[in-house]
């Protein structure tokens, strides 16, 4: 059909009857629609507005005329007015409201704005006390409307409002908050599509409070992605104004601090997409200051700037460029309780939402976070632990920090942060001293959240240089203080991901000269550490305060020192394990005398290679330890008491000198020790092993108070070495020591475990021609008499095992010669020079053995003492029985105090000369000693002897008689009788007798046998007591003349009176008895 048939066919239709009326009759409503809504519906609308927002907002409510353009499809309120509740004060009102609606809404069956203006709406709030509100029955109304189902269908374009006023009465806070010259234009609000003239920009500006607030963008309602770009600048905010308001009672103060917000936001919805919605600009705060309700500061901030790059919170991306702190003053305290002034910026626990409620939501996108750089210059941080167990204050200045990419994913729970990175801090950290509240209550222990995840944090790089740090420990009379500086710290890969490890480097110089460095992988899921660790000559001074109470001297320097590889790692239970393998020494320690400041000991370096110590199980492996140039100074007290047991402070808390002696003493001897209590068993050592012990350079000064005068003694050139030190079972150490004391040379040698549970040694030591003379303070003090002169040298033999000791001590006295007497109380009372002379030779040397024994588990065992006895007893032997000495050095036992005779002789049998021969070697050995010779004769024993003695002597001389007669030659050595001759020289002898014999039958003399003669005439003799006499001195003098025959002088030898033996002596009747001076 072409287009003129298309017109001749309507012509028609209009033509007909029926299309008029239709017509017609729509006009006529066209018509009718018109009047209404230009005379009836204004009225009506008027007085159902009225009613309406009386009823249901309870504030009367007038207006002044409602205007309808029914064809245009507008509606007009001029000066509508809500009083409030009272019925005096305005609540609400504007001057004018125009509603324009589109014809679409007769189609979308839904309200489609074409434009909505409000000229001069004013609304007057007032806050009546905390969280109260003059609105507060208009939203606890609207609270309780059932919610919508669905979003509602509408559309609103052109939205305006012009020259609002906001008037906000605080009266608590006794002001008045104003929001003038209000300004809003919105572009649209729509639910759903429709196609307007949109001709309103988005903004939005006014003056709050005086400060001046702009909000403006554009709209693209109709393009493809229906962008909106809105712009807000709000400058000048002053927050303090606003605490107030906030929804829950703040524990905080904010004296001051200004808001400036620069933002752009661009609101795009692609056909078929969801909305999004980009924020780009900066945020700032100024002059910020939080403090704590009693106006103790919490922070200081002079400028917080939040650089947004791209913040999409629709979306869950938040990329925020940078923040930057300037000179922030953070001042963090943890009360007693253990409650952080932090958590006062929180909202109360009470005023959250109850616990194990939630409020229904759709679930939220996923955040992921992104800030580009974090900044922080000049800040200073606080922070105060009140807590009494463990007070603490730490402090950090002049910090500079630079955080560089970090990114949150808030559903991995990760944080990962490329690069950290500060050039400067001053951190000041102190230890706070205890408070004595501190036991009765315990400190509060974080809740941790159950089910919670934790976060995993991982850094790329650590970059810490020219930092600044002082430790100072408080707790203490004196603080310990120790100096970090400079610090510098790099690190890699530093996770707290399971089984990620990081590289970690730390440089630093420590307390005046000392240097530490540490390098190597660290792992913090567990925690594990493998690193190097350089620690050169750093002063330990800073430890003297934890421990200087308690002792008696002071460390006047002392450095530390290792290098090697340090090891440390975390159990599954969370307990710490490590390890260190490498060298260590202990270096320029010098120790002196608190009081009088003199050196105590000291030494130049005490160091130990290849070390290998693990901690759990602990055992310890030490190649070599070298011990070089060192010194001690060791006194005995007037009290007898040891200066190295005085370390130690007392139970009196007295400070002593270790150096001197007591200017006056109490003069008391040092009281016998208490027997000790029967030793712990021996617990078993853990694994220790020294492969060798050195030492060199060594000097011991030495002074006893506990005598009279007093004694010194220096012990120089100590040096030597000890190998094969070890806690194993059946091990000993090799011990070669060496030294002088007071010049003599000084050796020790042997084997010693003092690392076993029970001590084994077996040592020798000697010491070759030490002076006397030094010593007479201790002779004068033990003996009764000084030292003139002298050298002593020993060889003493120490075994202790299984605590059974055995030694072997000799000593060699040479040229030992006593001074005058010394009156002492605890001299011995007995003839020295005496006991001396016994044991000094020929050679002026005295050679003894003391041999001695005991149990170390004996409560009475005191090895000074088992010696001293040893010595007393030897010096007692020798006085009361120096034969049985003599005897036990030459032979012969306790008998070479007498000679036995044959009974009536004189003479010196053979069987008897051994004994003599002992002896004689005795006088020769010790020439200072003087015998005495006592001859003795028993009337008993000897008047028999005497008579069979007479019978020979009768019997000699006859036959001497004979051979003079004879003119024979008598030989020099005397006369002999032989067997044969001597039965007729008896019967010649017994014939001349003069006592009464027996006879025969004629009265001759009998003819007897030549025993019945010698027994006749042994009992008719006559023995007087001068015959008894005179043979005790002929024995005597036969003695003495066979010790001269062995080179005894006659001048050592003395013969005393001739003395009758009694039945008491022990010994023999017929003897010679002995005795020396």
């Amino acid at each position: 059909m072409d287009k003129t048939a298309i017109q001749q066919s309507a012509l028609n239709l209009i033509k007909k009857p029926i299309t008029r009326r239709i017509a017609l009759g729509l006009l006529g409503l066209f018509i009718l629609f018109g009047l209404i809504g230009y005379f009836a519906l204004p009225g009506l609308l008027k007085s159902k507005a009225e009613t309406l927002l009386t009823e249901k907002l309870k504030r009367p409510t007038t207006i002044e005329r409602i205007d309808v353009s029914p064809y245009a499809m507008a509606v007009t309120v001029h000066q509508l007015k809500m009083l409030e509740p009272d019925g005096k004060t305005t609540f609400a009102s504007f001057d004018e409201m125009k509603l324009n609606l589109s014809l679409q809404s007769l189609f979308r069956f839904a309200p489609v704005v074409e434009e909505f203006r409000l000229k001069k709406p004013y609304l007057h709030l007032v806050r009546t006390g905390k969280n109260r509100y003059s609105i507060d029955d208009i939203l606890t109304e609207l609270a309780k409307q059932p919610p919508s189902d669905g979003t509602p269908r509408f559309s609103v374009y052109n939205i305006q409002i012009e020259d609002g006023l906001v008037e906000f009465d605080d009266q608590p806070e006794k002001t008045v908050h104003k929001i003038a010259d209000l300004k809003l234009g919105i572009p649209f609000i729509s639910s759903l599509p429709s196609k307007v003239d949109v001709f309103v920009e988005p903004m939005l500006s006014a003056s709050i409070n005086g400060s001046p607030f702009q909000f403006k963008g554009k709209a693209h309602p109709f393009g493809e992605s229906r962008d909106a770009v809105v712009d807000l600048d709000l400058d000048r905010v002053a927050l303090a104004r606003y605490l107030e308001y906030l929804p829950f009672e703040p524990q905080f103060k904010l004296p001051e601090g200004t808001l400036d917000v620069h933002l752009s936001a661009t609101f795009r919805q692609p056909k078929g997409e969801g909305q999004t919605l980009q924020l780009k600009g900066d945020i700032s705060l100024k002059n910020l200051r939080v403090t704590e309700p009693d106006g103790k500061p919490m922070l200081r901030l002079p400028e917080l700037v939040v650089t947004l790059d791209d913040l999409q919170p629709l979306s869950g991306k938040l990329d925020i460029a940078k923040v930057t702190l300037h000179h922030p003053e953070l001042n963090i305290v943890k009360a007693r309780d253990g409650a952080l002034n932090l958590m006062r910026l929180a909202p109360p626990a009470s005023e959250k939402t109850a616990a194990g409620k939630s409020l229904p939501a759709s679930q939220p996108p996923a955040l992921q976070i992104a800030l580009h750089e974090f900044a922080i210059k000049g800040g200073m941080m606080k922070y105060d632990d009140q807590q009494p167990a463990q007070p603490m204050s730490a402090g950090v200045e002049k910090f500079d920090l630079a955080i560089k990419k970090i990114a949150f994913d808030l559903q991995k729970r990760e944080i990962t942060v490329a690069e950290v990175h500060s050039d400067s801090a001053a951190l000041h950290l102190i230890h706070g001293k205890r408070s004595s509240l501190a036991a009765k209550g315990s400190s509060a222990k974080p809740v941790k959240e159950k089910n919670a995840p934790e976060f995993t944090l991982g850094i790329g790089k650590i970059v810490l240089a020219n930092w600044i740090s002082q430790l100072e420990d408080h707790n203490l009379k004196k603080p310990a203080i120790t100096r970090i500086a400079p610090l510098s710290l790099s690190a890699d890969g530093i996770s707290n991901k399971a089984g990620i490890q990081g590289k970690i480097d730390v440089r630093a110089s420590v307390n005046k000269g000392g240097a530490l460095a540490i390098s190597g992988s660290v792992g913090l899921a567990p925690l594990q550490a493998n690193l190097t660790l350089d620690l050169k000559e750093v002063d330990i001074m800073a430890a003297q305060p934890y421990f200087t109470d308690q002792v008696n001297l002071l460390l006047a320097s002392a450095n530390v020192s290792a290098k090697g590889a340090l090891k440390i790692s975390q159990t599954a239970s969370g307990a710490l394990n490590g390890s260190f393998n490498g060298n260590a020494a202990l270096g320029q320690v010098t120790t002196v005398d608190k009081l009088s400041a003199n050196d105590f000991a000291r030494w130049k370096n005490l160091s130990f290679s290849g070390v290998n110590l693990q901690l759990e199980p602990f055992s310890l492996a030490v190649d070599e330890v070298a011990l070089n140039d060192f010194f001690a100074r060791v006194i005995v007290s007037r009290q007898g008491r040891i200066n190295l047991q005085d370390i130690v402070l007392g139970e009196d808390g007295q400070t002593k000198s270790l150096t001197e002696a007591p200017e006056k003493g109490d003069g008391k001897e040092a009281q016998a020790a208490k027997p000790a209590a029967a030793p712990a068993p021996a617990k078993k050592m853990p694994p220790i092993k020294i492969r060798k012990l050195t030492m060199q350079g060594g000097k011991v000064r030495f002074s006893d108070y506990y005598i009279r005068p007093n004694y010194n003694a220096n012990l120089v050139g100590l040096g030597g070495v000890i190998t094969g030190l070890s806690s194993a079972a059946n091990t000993a150490a090799n011990v070669d020591l060496r030294g002088q004391v007071n010049s003599a040379p000084l050796t020790i040698n042997g084997k010693v475990n003092p690392l076993k549970g029970d001590l084994f040694l077996d040592l020798k030591a000697a010491v070759k021609g030490m002076e006397l003379a030094p010593l007479s303070a201790y002779s004068g003090k033990y003996v009764g008499y000084g030292i003139e002169k002298g050298k002593l040298s020993f060889d003493v033999a120490y075994k202790l095992e299984n605590r059974q000791l055995s030694a072997e001590n000799r000593l060699v006295l040479d040229q030992l010669t006593f001074g005058d007497k010394v009156e002492s109380k605890q001299a011995l009372n007995l003839p020295v020079h005496l006991a001396v002379a016994l044991l000094r030779d020929r050679n002026g040397v005295i050679d003894l053995n003391l041999p001695i024994g005991g149990s170390l588990d004996d409560p009475q065992f005191s090895m000074g003492g088992i010696i001293v006895k040893v010595i007393v007893n030897l010096i007692t032997k020798a006085v009361t029985a120096p034969f049985a000495l003599l005897g036990s050095i030459f032979g012969g036992g306790e008998d070479l105090s007498w000679l036995n005779f044959d009974p009536g002789s004189a003479s010196i049998a053979a069987a008897t000369e051994s004994k003599l021969a002992s002896l004689s070697k005795a006088m020769l050995d010790r020439p200072a000693l003087k015998l005495e010779i006592t001859g003795r004769a028993d009337a008993e024993n000897d008047k028999a002897g005497l008579a069979r003695a007479s019978i020979g002597r009768k019997v000699r001389a006859l036959k001497l008689k004979d051979m003079v007669a004879k003119g024979h030659p008598v030989p020099p050595e005397g006369v002999t009788v032989g067997k044969d001759e001597y039965p007729a020289l008896l019967k010649r002898v017994y014939g001349d007798e003069k006592f009464k014999k027996p006879r025969n039958l004629i009265g001759l003399a009998k003819d007897l046998p030549v025993a019945e003669m010698e027994k006749l005439m042994a009992e008719n003799a006559q023995v007087t007591e001068a015959d008894l006499t005179s043979l005790g001195n002929r024995r005597a003098q036969a003695v003495k003349e066979w010790l001269l025959a062995k080179g005894v002088p006659a001048e050592r030898m003395f013969l005393l009176a001739s003395k009758p033996s009694t039945s008491a002596d022990k010994q023999g009747p017929s003897r010679v008895d002995f005795s020396l001076r």
